[in-house]
């Protein structure tokens, strides 16, 4: 049997389906998206119709997980680096980057 796959989406579109699940069922959810009423509820639950039919319901159905931000993604880069002379010029690396850039991320160089 194959593993069930469960589709990568927004923060944004998390958060409109919790929104959702607090006032209605998985049903009621899909009948809101087919007759393109879920904007109706809260505007920022038109967010779901990028994902597409298919991935719209594998997330209803089996789960979803969160796409990290750019920040998580960068921080996640940092932290992989352990402690050796070599991975510390990196990190420093890292840290004059994001300063040049005027970017300050928490756990990197804010």
């Amino acid at each position: 049997m194959s593993e069930i796959k469960k589709p990568v989406i927004t923060k944004e579109q998390a958060e409109a389906f919790e929104k959702l699940r607090e006032q209605y069922t998985d049903e009621e959810i899909v009948i809101k998206y087919i007759e393109s009423e879920l904007d109706l509820f809260d505007s920022g639950c038109a967010c779901l119709y990028d994902l597409g039919f298919t991935d719209f319901l594998a997330a209803l159905i089996n789960g979803y997980e969160v796409e990290k931000t750019p920040e998580e993604k960068v921080r996640e880069y940092y932290e992989s680096y352990g402690g050796s002379p070599s991975a510390m010029e990196r990190k420093e690396a890292v840290q004059d980057t994001l300063d040049l850039l005027g970017i300050k991320i928490e756990g990197v160089n804010a």
